[in-house]
């Protein structure tokens, strides 16, 4: 009480300068224990760092041991990317062949079963040729070119007929998407390869009969030379595969009944490779365009246009007509050229 009645009776500038030093004095201490808190937050803050700091070197030397302690592994070389390699070409392939098959079947609604027919006639007209050609006596004797033949025969025959089919030059689009498929399956050189014969052969059919675009004497003259090479590839490649696959069977054959002797004599299968497919390349090319270029689609298709059956039927004989020709033109020719003989 006697503290606030000598407050109250000092004058006004005593008690300003009572109040601005007890404010000086509050701060001053305000200032000092601020300092103090902010010191020791800094030293948390530095021992929580080097705390830190401790942890991660350890653990990266850690990490540094158990590298060191894994066994070191191979980088892959050009053999462990070979097999994707492979598959990439196989879906390329994939993909030409059907894009191919919707060309042949766009310009030929029938092509699926003209394709199988072809497949059960090739075997067929085969062993009614080796009969005819060997006789029925002679079957057995020359059984090892009979089994040959018939390989040679599906295989040969169908590419024949593949190769030379008529094809739909309106859905010439997937042509280019073909080309592009393949220059990204095979790299830039072959792009620009590929590039340049799709190019230079998009105007020239595949049959020098088909009548889907007005082409001039050279494209359909070209239409012949174009299969040369493929017509013969295929043929080499089919009559190794089928005078290879015959004599894996005279070894096993001499090798578990070593008293059976051959009557035939050994073929050279180089020489009838050559021979396969320069008949491919001349005489199954030019029956195949006749055939599927001008007999079945000018003649069978347009008479017996209104009778399916008939019309059906009439393709069957013409092919297994064709089928015998071929065949007995093949035997007659390994014959002359002293291919096929006996011991």
């Amino acid at each position: 009480m006697r503290l606030s009645m000598r407050l109250f009776m000092m004058p006004m500038p005593t008690l300003l300068m009572l109040f601005w030093t007890s404010t000086n004095i509050a701060s001053t201490e305000a200032l000092m224990s601020t300092s103090r808190i902010s010191q020791s937050s800094s030293s948390i803050i530095n021992n929580i760092l080097a705390h830190t700091n401790a942890n991660a070197n350890a653990n990266a030397k850690n990490r540094t041991a158990f590298t060191l302690s894994m066994p070191m592994t191979k980088e892959p070389n050009a053999s462990n990317l070979r097999g994707g390699s492979i598959l990439s070409k196989f879906k390329v392939t994939s993909v030409i062949i059907k894009e191919q098959f919707a060309l042949r079947l766009a310009a030929d609604p029938n092509f699926v079963s003209k394709s199988i027919t072809e497949v059960i006639l090739a075997a067929i007209t085969q062993f009614i040729a080796e009969c005819s050609r060997r006789g029925r006596t002679n079957m057995i004797t020359e059984i090892d070119f009979v089994i040959a033949g018939i390989f040679t025969a599906i295989a040969g025959k169908y590419y024949s007929m593949w190769k030379v089919a008529p094809t739909s030059t309106s859905t010439s689009a997937s042509r280019s998407s073909n080309s592009s498929v393949s220059s990204k399956g095979h790299g830039n050189d072959h792009s620009s390869s590929s590039t340049v014969s799709s190019s230079s052969s998009s105007k020239i059919p595949t049959n020098a009969f088909q009548t889907d675009e007005p082409y001039s004497l050279m494209q359909r003259s070209m239409a012949f030379i174009l299969p040369i090479p493929d017509l013969f590839r295929a043929g080499f490649i089919a009559s190794a595969i089928g005078y290879g696959l015959t004599q894996i069977l005279i070894s096993l054959r001499s090798l578990l009944v070593p008293s059976y002797e051959a009557a035939t004599a050994s073929v050279n299968i180089i020489h009838a490779c050559l021979y396969t497919g320069g008949f491919m390349a001349v005489v199954s090319n030019i029956r195949y365009q006749l055939l599927q270029g001008i007999i079945e689609p000018m003649v069978v298709e347009k008479i017996f246009r209104n009778f399916p059956f008939v019309k059906a039927a009439a393709i069957f004989a013409v092919r297994l007509a064709n089928g015998l020709l071929g065949s007995s033109l093949a035997i007659a020719g390994m014959k002359m050229f002293g291919l096929q003989k006996l011991k």
